[in-house]
């Protein structure tokens, strides 16, 4: 299960037309909206990675949205079967170059086509 918040802006013509069409998209639901401000957030909760950006992909291409960026995300397959060694972590952090330490945290990685 994938729990996403994404910030969209948006143009504030037909207003009422644009949070229907985002809540057409799959696995998501506007949690609040600001016309005067041309801002909503919306939540994706899908049930893998792959279906959650495809979400917000299409909530990207509604017509009258300036830009749909996700702020924050939890993805339970990231964590399931994962033990934490922190001890293990901390000698990696202490021995391992910065240039071999891998950060795949950043949800562009995910947008690239």
């Amino acid at each position: 299960m994938n729990i996403s918040s994404i910030i969209i802006r948006a143009k504030t013509q037909d207003w009422s037309k644009l949070l229907e069409m985002i809540g057409k998209v799959e696995y998501v639901e506007v949690a609040l909206d600001d016309e005067a401000k041309g801002v909503v957030i919306a939540i994706i909760q899908a049930p893998s990675t792959h279906e959650d950006i495809d979400s917000l992909k299409q909530l990207s291409k509604i017509k009258g949205v300036v830009s749909a960026d996700m702020h924050l995300t939890y993805s339970d397959e990231e964590f399931r079967g994962c033990e934490v060694n922190m001890q293990e972590i901390a000698e990696l952090i202490d021995t391992q170059p910065v240039e071999q330490m891998k950060y795949s945290g950043d949800v562009q990685n995910l947008l690239k086509p």
